[in-house]
């Protein structure tokens, strides 16, 4: 049997968000820096520790405010969500506290999200504590730094939101 799950990924422009699903999908890391148009669909089938054989659909949502309409259609029959903070941008954290948590609450009330401080590899712009005390704030499972350009916890994070949506508890 394999399990079909809908995960979104959600964060303010250039944090990396698109970077860390190619990653995820393809294991390519591409320089370049296009804007996502609305949002971008992958699909990727992933055997979790627990022999679950998941498909999983991820949904890479524009950060852009112009597309700030069509979200509630983007989050509709998600079942876990991934939310990305820029370790070299301060403000894409303030950002997930003040908009995109509350933003994914009014229409996904009860999903499993894990936060992500990505651009591990950089130098930062914000404390590891400041980042885990925002994570505690908007209650994610969990937070974890990555790198999409080395790879750094980027399967780990696909895997654990996997488990944590087909979990009965969320």
């Amino acid at each position: 049997m394999v399990f079909r799950i809908k995960i979104i990924i959600i964060g303010e422009p250039g944090v990396g968000k698109t970077s860390l699903v190619k990653k995820f999908i393809s294991g390519q890391f591409s320089r370049d820096y296009r804007a996502s148009i609305g949002t971008n669909i992958f699909i990727k089938k992933l055997n979790l520790d627990n022999d679950k054989l998941v498909s999983i659909q991820i949904w890479d949502i524009a950060g852009q405010e112009r597309w700030i309409h069509m979200r509630p259609t983007y989050y509709r029959g998600a079942h876990g969500a991934i939310i990305v903070g820029d370790l070299t941008r301060k403000n894409t954290f303030e950002q997930i506290e003040h908009f995109w948590n509350p933003d994914l609450l009014k229409y996904c009330k009860n999903i499993p999200k894990i936060l992500l401080a990505n651009k591990n590899d950089l130098d930062n712009e914000i404390q590891q504590k400041e980042i885990e005390d925002i994570g505690k704030k908007i209650q994610t499972k969990m937070t974890l730094f990555t790198s999409a350009k080395n790879g750094e916890n980027v399967e780990k994070s696909f895997e654990l939101i996997s488990s944590f949506a087909l979990s009965p508890s969320g």
